[in-house]
């Protein structure tokens, strides 16, 4: 008896000391502290890019003619400042959906033609004063899948669907030598064409310091549709520095060719329209 009293009274005094060890059951596991989005801390997220910098252009346009050079035949010059705004969602741990828009515009006044052409349908002859305008506004919308990603490093096939308008007017004003004789003239033929465009191809992009990255992306795409041809090249290289957590500079060689051409007795506005260069940029993240 005196040993299961003792068994008893040892065990209803341990009790409240092992009660005040243990944990109790309804108490929360500590929370653990959410880790970062990507490897290095920056968030990828939301990406911005913008820049108003230069390109060079080589335009070569129809309407209702032959093929005029307004580098060349209109003096125009191949120096065009862009403004452009990129933005680039992730959707999914694979996926990725960018919207970009581009605008550019070039003037030339009081330019002394060297050989005639037809334009709108009209004759420009050499010896006239022109002044000209172009400009083109490009809205692009692309989706990215990574068929393969880890932390630092993405590849994957691209998917583009935009649109692109092109106006462009050439006004000239002078003396012109005909078959009766000398004669003053005014021509002013302008013209504006919308197109859908689109394309397929891949991109690339790898960290290669916690800060640095580099980026590739190329398009392509040619197709007949009824009377006509269209193609697209897009490619870019480049690389991006942030400076701070969400802000960082980038820099970059773009190419852009948009082609569309028509049969021999379409009046509509075609041609070879090409931006290339180095642009330097901001870059955001959110």
């Amino acid at each position: 008896m005196r040993v299961v009293i003792g068994s008893v009274l040892a065990a209803v005094l341990s009790a409240p000391l092992a009660f005040a060890q243990a944990p109790p059951a309804t108490q929360p596991a500590p929370a653990t502290r959410s880790s970062p989005g990507t490897w290095n801390g920056l968030s990828d997220r939301l990406r911005i890019d913008a820049g108003y910098f230069g390109l060079t252009a080589q335009t070569t346009l129809k309407f209702n003619g032959g093929d005029v050079d307004f580098e060349k035949d209109l003096g125009v010059s191949k120096n065009v400042n862009t403004f452009w705004i990129d933005g680039i969602w992730r959707v999914g741990r694979r996926h990725q959906v960018e919207l970009a828009f581009t605008r550019t515009h070039r003037d030339r006044a009081d330019f002394t033609l060297g050989r005639d052409f037809t334009w709108g349908g009209e004759t420009y002859h050499a010896g006239l004063s022109a002044t000209t305008s172009i400009g083109t506004k490009i809205l692009g919308g692309y989706y990215r899948f990574a068929a393969y990603r880890n932390d630092r490093f993405e590849i994957g096939p691209t998917i583009g669907v935009g649109h692109l308008d092109v106006s462009a007017r050439v006004q000239a004003t002078g003396t012109a030598s005909g078959p009766g004789g000398s004669q003053n003239r005014t021509l002013d033929e302008s013209k504006s064409s919308g197109a859908i465009t689109g394309a397929i191809g891949g991109y690339t992009y790898g960290w290669l310091t916690r800060r640095l990255v580099a980026r590739a992306d190329f398009l392509y795409i040619k197709v007949s549709p009824g009377n006509k041809t269209q193609s697209v090249t897009d490619w870019r290289l480049g690389a991006d520095y942030y400076f701070f957590r969400n802000a960082g500079l980038g820099v970059q060689y773009k190419y852009n060719k948009y082609r569309e051409t028509f049969d021999a007795l379409s009046t509509s506005l075609g041609g070879n329209l090409v931006y290339k260069g180095f642009q330097v940029f901001l870059s955001f993240l959110f």
